[in-house]
């Protein structure tokens, strides 16, 4: 076939190159501040990447942002008072013009009472826990509710990830608001979250850590969560997961913890009261037995693993016999550490309607036993570490100080001093131990 000859296009002027157009935030600032779970943090790094892709500048004091983006928790009445002071502020930075928007959002940004904070404090943007994508717009990019979803990939190159498995909760927990403003249980498809993991570990991330309000609740086909972590943990060089409920705790969970070398041997299983009376009241499904004999299988598979748990004193309608029986089951469990919180009563649940809660000198008084008593076991079982050699994984690089905090495989917070960057491993000789972490020292040879 002969070649035909194309005639040539004559140019009366160069080609019109478009300009580059600026992103609408190029020269402002943000700052966002987040408040509660890993969820929240997760959330918070979703909107980072919208106002880094609109252009803007983050910050991290209030008075150098343009914008100032408060991502809340709800779970707790003292959260909602910290938020309303932080809310107080802005707004006096506003009167004096060093600010211009103020943007709610996450928990109580689903909540009724987001609508008297908006118009108390005049607040420019309200975001629940399903609509963050609406930052988009704000921000000045086009709407792209598909591309900021829980869905949205972690950040690549971060050494440590957090990856959405689920959202929501199918509980009803008489004290817990979390079904009311984050909805029932969503569970993400086992091919998105193992092909964000998959992105992630290219991008350089070495810790995984899968996330959702009850994460072992996860299910796909047939699938539970112990098929989702034992794929995950093919795949990433190290993962951890948060936060479980007893009920959906299985077995064989509790043994691919120890079983598997890239899982940390760290557990955190709320068991909230050891009374089977409170449990019911509570309406948490489960009884202090079974809760017991789950621990005993994980302590089982992972000895030297680490237990940590959630713990509500003064819950309506709490005995001095049913304290006494949280503290036996403290006793038997020998946790590591626990959050230990004083009942708030959050409206819109039941057990703000349940009559008057404990006095307040006696939710008090159960609180410092309990507490005192997590302390007293965790510090005997870390004095156990001392004169040992662990490998630590670098979390927080070091502060004006040197000491950078890590975390060794069975999910010990170690302190030491190194100029190791965060995602390195070190070898370290255990010197000391407080009941909330060890103190050690890097190993001539110990960096890894």
């Amino acid at each position: 076939m002969s070649e035909t000859a194309s005639t040539p296009v004559q140019l009366t002027r160069k080609p019109h190159k478009p300009k580059s157009v600026p992103a609408p935030g190029a020269g402002k600032t943000a700052c966002i501040r987040t408040f509660g779970c890993q969820m929240n943090v997760h959330d918070s790094d979703r909107m980072r990447r919208m106002i880094l892709d609109a252009g803007y500048a983050e910050v991290p004091r209030y008075e150098d942002a343009d914008l100032v983006i408060l991502n809340t928790c709800y779970v707790r009445e003292n959260a909602v008072d910290r938020v309303r002071g932080h809310l107080g502020e802005l707004t006096r930075l506003r009167r004096e013009g060093r600010l211009k928007k103020v943007a709610l959002a996450g928990c109580i940004g689903a909540a009724e009472e987001s609508e008297t904070l908006r118009r108390q404090f005049g607040i420019d943007l309200v975001l629940g826990t399903h609509n963050t994508y609406e930052l988009a717009e704000f921000v000045g990019l086009p709407t792209m509710e598909e591309t900021y979803t829980p869905e949205l990939p972690g950040t690549e190159g971060d050494h440590s990830s957090f990856v959405t498995i689920m959202t929501g909760c199918n509980y009803q927990c008489s004290y817990c608001i979390v079904p009311t403003v984050r909805g029932r249980m969503v569970c993400r498809s086992k091919e998105s979250i193992l092909g964000e993991v998959d992105r992630l570990v290219a991008g350089g991330t070495g810790y995984v850590t899968l996330l959702g309000q009850t994460v072992d609740a996860w299910r796909q086909d047939g699938e539970r969560f112990c098929d989702l972590l034992e794929a995950v943990s093919e795949r990433a060089p190290r993962v951890w997961f948060t936060t479980s409920h007893p009920s959906n705790m299985e077995d064989r969970t509790l043994r691919a913890i120890g079983e598997r070398d890239t899982i940390v041997e760290r557990l955190h299983l709320p068991v909230q009261s050891g009374s089977d009376r409170m449990l019911k009241v509570m309406h948490r499904g489960y009884k202090a037995e079974r809760y017991r004999r789950k621990i005993e299988i994980f302590r089982e598979s992972a000895p030297e693993g680490t237990l940590s748990t959630d713990i509500i004193v003064g819950h309506p309608g709490e005995t001095e016999g049913d304290h006494e029986e949280t503290l036996r089951l403290v006793e038997d469990c020998a946790f590591d550490s626990a959050y230990v919180f004083k009942f708030s009563p959050r409206d819109g649940t039941e057990a703000a309607t349940l009559g008057e809660p404990v006095a307040p000198e006696v939710a008090q008084r159960r609180f410092v036993e309990v507490l005192r008593a997590v302390e007293g076991n965790a510090l005997s079982r870390n004095r156990r570490k001392v004169g040992g050699v662990e490998e630590v994984y670098v979390r927080h690089g070091a502060n004006e100080d040197g000491r950078a905090v890590g975390e060794t495989w069975t999910g010990h917070a170690v302190h030491l001093r190194t100029d190791a960057s965060p995602g390195e491993y070190v070898r370290a000789r255990i010197d000391s131990a407080g009941p909330h972490a060890l103190y050690g020292s890097v190993l001539p040879d110990g960096t890894g």
